[in-house]
């Protein structure tokens, strides 16, 4: 037979060459299989923007630049928004400081928006107090939305529509709207703090589950359990 006419070294040289084909056969195999499965993955747009967001989602908890740099680019759909209207949910609207600010407009209870002496406009939603809707869309309006709004909208106005901004924790949500506690100057020169006035009055609800001081939570679930006590507004409701 030829195996008893080759050397040992020639016989050596002839498995390994065997050996090495069958591993780049299997690689190859492999790779192929990779290949389709990842082809698959990425054949969905949803499939890949999710992945995208995931991993920028990962880098701005490192880094919130990398993520407000790469939204600047991305395209809306890949970031869930179908409304072009609707500020970046990855960054804020704009370089808020805390201070003096003049209300432009009343959105409703727990939303207000505020300018700037260039006549930019911010978008406010009060931290930590729910009132009920009155403005949302595909939305009834709620009962005690419109007192609630009312009673933000008296109060603002009592203090020449200028509020003073404080951030707590969390700075912006889900919608793109900049979280802050709002304080009002009264006439009589005492200061309130609307989110807790408006919790107190059972105008709004507490709201826990953004990221704010432990203190300012133990204040407005105590506002919330006295209001609830004294059957205020919402708390009237059967």
């Amino acid at each position: 037979m030829i195996w008893t006419q080759l050397s040992k070294r020639d016989t050596l040289r002839i498995i390994i060459s065997l050996t090495s084909e069958t591993n780049m056969a299997r690689k190859a195999k492999t790779s192929r299989k990779t290949k389709i499965s990842w082809n698959k993955l990425l054949k969905s747009r949803r499939n890949l923007a999710s992945i995208v967001v995931a991993v920028l989602f990962l880098l701005g908890l490192i880094n919130p630049d990398v993520r407000d740099r790469v939204a600047e680019v991305l395209p809306l759909q890949a970031l869930g928004i179908t409304d072009p209207n609707k500020p970046l949910p990855s960054k804020t609207q704009g370089p808020l400081t805390e201070g003096i600010w003049t209300v432009v407009r009343v959105v409703d209870g727990d939303t207000i928006d505020v300018g700037d002496d260039e006549g930019k406009k911010y978008r406010i939603r009060l931290i930590g107090a729910d009132t009920p809707e009155t403005v949302k869309p595909n939305t009834p309006v709620q009962p005690f939305g419109p007192e609630a709004s009312a009673f933000t909208k008296r109060k603002i106005a009592e203090a020449d529509n200028c509020v003073r901004l404080a951030f707590d924790g969390d700075q912006v949500d889900r919608y793109g709207r900049s979280l802050a506690m709002v304080y009002l100057q009264m006439p009589d020169g005492n200061e309130i703090w609307l989110n807790e006035l408006l919790i107190r009055e059972g105008l709004a609800r507490a709201q826990l589950q953004y990221r704010f001081s432990k203190g300012a939570k133990t204040t407005f679930q105590q506002a919330e359990d006295e209001a609830k006590r004294a059957k205020r507004n919402l708390w009237s409701l059967p």
